[in-house]
């Protein structure tokens, strides 16, 4: 398990006009997202969004129940002990009720820094100055599953931008700048569906080979569990 930040709503500092713009107030907005996924990459944990506001004005009068989201919030939107002491009730609840049993990877970061019990899941903690090179979901799950989510988030830019040129035919460069500028003012809610989306379309085998290249598991490992896998997809005899 691991955290990464989530930019979604961040324009571009130039114009269409290919010059900088002076004045122009830059449009940040971000979450935190938390990414679990196991070895084999049967199980990718829902994701957790940690957002600043307590209920964003897109969630209406609906709960993050009816919304179908895993959202909390805090004072930067960052990870906290709390949430995080929440988040593993949760996952120990899940693994609980499939009868499992799971070690769970982590960082040093100080959120981290819990000392419950939990039946179903014992926490590791990899030593310090390691996770980029021993956290399977740095050595590649994240940058996969973000780099679909820019795709998404660019396509959605272009297509309105595509809409707004349309209409704005005879409209001066500084009018299509301050048009241009919403294009990239998303919801919190659309952010957190792209999220939920393209983590859905994460590949067993990304997961796989980004575990594998970590090194924590012996090689006999994957080659096991690919045999297995095949076996499980195999079309039965007939009767």
């Amino acid at each position: 398990m691991d955290e990464s930040a989530y930019f979604y709503c961040t324009a571009s500092s130039t114009s269409v006009s290919r010059s900088s713009v002076a004045g122009r107030k830059k449009i940040e907005k971000g979450l935190t997202i938390t990414i679990t996924a196991n070895a084999d990459g049967s199980c990718q944990v829902p994701l957790l969004f940690v957002g600043t506001t307590k209920k964003p004005r897109c969630f209406g009068n609906h709960t993050v129940a009816e919304l179908g989201i895993n959202y909390t919030n805090a004072a930067k939107g960052w990870m906290t002990t709390t949430i995080f002491r929440t988040w593993l009730g949760y996952f120990n609840d899940t693994m609980r009720s499939q009868d499992r049993h799971v070690l769970l990877l982590l960082d040093n970061a100080s959120p981290h820094r819990v000392t419950d019990h939990y039946s179903h899941v014992k926490l590791h903690f990899l030593p310090p100055n390691t996770t980029a090179r021993l956290q399977p979901q740095d050595a590649g799950i994240i940058k996969s599953f973000k780099c679909q989510l820019s795709k998404i988030r660019d396509n959605y830019v272009v297509d309105k931008l595509d809409a707004m040129l349309e209409q704005v035919d005879g409209v001066g460069v500084e009018d299509i700048d301050k048009r241009a500028e919403q294009l990239y003012n998303v919801s919190i809610l659309v952010a957190m569906r792209w999220a939920q989306q393209e983590w859905k379309k994460v590949t067993k085998a990304t997961v796989v080979n980004c575990w594998s290249h970590t090194g924590i598991l012996a090689a006999d490992i994957y080659e096991l569990v690919s045999e297995m896998n095949d076996l499980s997809i195999a079309p039965k005899p007939a009767n």
